[in-house]
């Protein structure tokens, strides 16, 4: 986490009178080992990284101003996502989201912790169910919901000597403790979402939450513009006013800075109007990123 001195960005933020923070998820995982890599996604390092921003900003007298927030994220932990977009949402006044290419899953998120989300040609959202791991890879846990639904369907009207054999061989392969805990993990889904809607004051933030939820085949549906305004979500278009415009372009040239680096975390920075800067101070190894 590190304070941008890039003068186009300090004077967006002054003329915006407004802090701008990037979290940047980088292409590139990082190589910790000659058989592993770690890609960026949201979690501990992301939950520090924006408590630490907070602090800062209050010691700096704006952590209750307005925000500007450039978003690139494939998403990351259910709990870390929500307490990220909490924090967000509790500390500023005013959060802008901008979106040029993707904030999914736990990026969704926080991006909805905003009070207005500005997207593009290329931006998209994605659902909310919640990922369980299973059997070497990530699977919505709304799968094992879906599937068990089918399978009751199934034995409604038959017996299981009747039912075909790879009902028989789904059924017998059901583990309650599994399915309580795939159970639980959509309804705490369910209960961030509502939540971080709330603190956003969405109107119908429980039908909204479900339906990010419920609503979509595929966890990796694209959410785009259109999609997201019949949602009901407060979207804007990047090419919707000259000002949009401005802070687009922009935030695509930040973004560009950190998008094809090696890390295994998102980059944190962030850029003060003129009267709100901080005085330079020696930069540690560790606070880097």
């Amino acid at each position: 986490m590190r304070e941008e001195k890039d003068e186009m960005l300090v004077q967006l933020a002054t003329e915006e009178n407004a802090v701008l923070v990037c979290a940047v998820a980088p292409f590139r995982a990082i190589r910790v080992s000659p058989v592993e890599e770690i890609a960026a996604s949201i979690g501990l390092h992301e939950e520090f990284a924006f408590e630490a921003l907070i602090d800062e900003l209050g010691e700096l007298g704006v952590a209750h101003s307005k925000i500007m927030i450039l978003l690139h994220s494939p998403g990351g932990g259910m709990h870390s996502s929500f307490k990220v977009a909490r924090a967000i949402r509790e500390s500023f006044k005013e959060i802008e989201v901008y979106i040029p290419h993707m904030a999914a899953s736990g990026g969704t998120l926080i991006a909805l912790a905003g009070d207005k989300i500005v997207m593009g040609l290329m931006s998209q959202l994605s659902p909310l169910d919640p990922q369980v791991y299973y059997k070497g890879r990530m699977i919505s846990a709304l799968c094992f919901r879906h599937a068990y639904n089918r399978l009751c369907k199934e034995f409604e009207t038959k017996t299981r000597d009747e039912a075909p054999y790879p009902q028989q061989a789904l059924a017998d392969k059901l583990d309650p403790f599994h399915m309580e805990d795939w159970n639980s993990a959509i309804q705490t889904s369910e209960q961030y979402v509502e939540q971080i809607l709330t603190l956003a004051k969405y109107k119908e933030a429980k039908k909204l939450a479900r339906e990010l939820i419920h609503s979509f085949a595929d966890h990796d549906s694209d959410i785009n513009y259109e999609t997201a305004k019949k949602m009901g979500i407060r979207v804007e278009k990047a090419i919707g006013s000259d000002r949009n415009r401005k802070v687009w372009r922009l935030f695509r040239y930040w973004l560009g800075q950190f998008l094809f680096l090696e890390s295994g975390t998102h980059v944190i920075r962030y850029a003060l109007p003129n009267n709100k800067q901080a005085d330079a101070q020696p930069e540690s190894e560790a606070s880097r990123q």
